[in-house]
């Protein structure tokens, strides 16, 4: 037998390859083909950091434009409007000017006419960032419910969707919400939005917006005729609250100052600048007092603000005085009863 080793059949080329993969010549890449597979990850990522970049500031410009459409037109309302309104707050809060009753006022026909509300306390009237942030704490009160005398237009209509009490007055609270796609900050959050998921989230405000707010911005900016605003003195002996500050919802439960201005949209003119006192006391019904504290409040806050709505309706429209008749007999005059 031949010790000759023996030779293999087909390419010498075939075998040697396979003993090299074999031997693991080709088990690990090579730093050409690492360097190749980097570069072409990189391309990757770069392409589609491109392309999502593009297609985000491309969501972003065409919400901005749609915001754009809004703002040249019901904000080149709105902004003349809210400025009035602030600057009307900041200037009698500033310093009390004293009492002035334009004789318009006397009929009192804006208890009736749609208007906007604002109460706050005299000390928060800094500036428009202050007003705007005291006004997402300003409710309709017992102030409004006695002073004015709105009724409920869809309700009245018959509307199956109406509540159960006036829209009017429009709290200005309302119309900064309403409004909120037309100012600076929520056009710069859009900017500087990084991801889609944050963008989606402003696109579902906007059309929220579209749907159910801009439409309440121009009732507001259309039919609002009036201001009134309440500017709340601050009194020392109010409660605090656990954090050591004296609330709107605690100042009104002890007799205060209070400043109220009514101002005539239209007219752009003041009706009626008073400083009143908001005090009053109230006498429980039935056999059986009120124990719970939190309800006692609020019968005091509602009857506090009543009396403050009353004072300025007699200082607005004092009653006539009763009418004089001469006695025959006496030849004096003495007021009828």
């Amino acid at each position: 037998m031949s010790n000759e080793p023996q030779k293999k059949r087909g390419l010498q080329g075939v075998h040697k390859a396979r003993e090299m993969r074999l031997a693991g010549k080709f088990a690990r890449p090579t730093e050409k083909v690492w360097g190749g597979a980097l570069l072409m990850l990189i391309a990757l990522l770069g392409a589609y950091r491109y392309f999502s970049n593009r297609a985000l500031q491309d969501s972003k410009d065409d919400l901005l434009g749609k915001r754009e459409a809004i703002q040249v037109t019901v904000g080149a309302e709105w902004e003349p409007l809210h400025k009035k309104l602030e600057q009307i707050a900041i200037d009698e809060a500033s310093v009390f000017k004293g009492d002035f009753v334009d004789p318009a006022a006397q009929n009192l026909s804006f208890r009736s006419t749609p208007g906007l509300y604002l109460r706050m306390k005299v000390d928060d009237a800094h500036d428009a960032a202050s007003i705007r942030g005291a006004a997402q704490d300003s409710l309709k009160d017992g102030f409004t419910s006695c002073l004015l005398r709105t009724t409920n237009e869809p309700l009245a209509r018959g509307d199956a969707d109406a509540g159960a009490f006036p829209e009017q007055p429009w709290n200005l609270r309302q119309a900064y919400s309403a409004t909120r796609i037309l100012t600076e900050n929520w056009k710069r959050e859009v900017v500087e939005s990084s991801d889609s998921l944050r963008l989606r989230v402003f696109q579902q405000q906007y059309d929220k917006a579209v749907a159910e707010e801009i439409p309440l911005a121009i009732d507001i900016i259309k039919k609002a005729q009036v201001f009134v605003l309440v500017l709340d003195e601050e009194e020392s002996s109010a409660p605090r609250n656990d954090a050591g500050i004296i609330t709107d919802e605690t100042l009104q439960l002890v007799e205060h100052d209070a400043r109220v201005i009514v101002y005539d949209l239209k007219k752009d003119a003041l009706l009626a600048r008073l400083k009143r006192t908001a005090s009053g006391s109230y006498m429980p019904a039935g056999d059986r007092p009120i124990i719970d504290e939190e309800t006692r409040d609020a019968v005091q806050r509602q009857v506090n603000n009543c009396t403050l709505a009353q004072s300025v309706l007699y200082a607005v429209s004092p009653p006539a005085p009763p009418p004089v008749v001469v006695t025959p007999d006496a030849g004096t005059s003495k007021p009828s009863h």
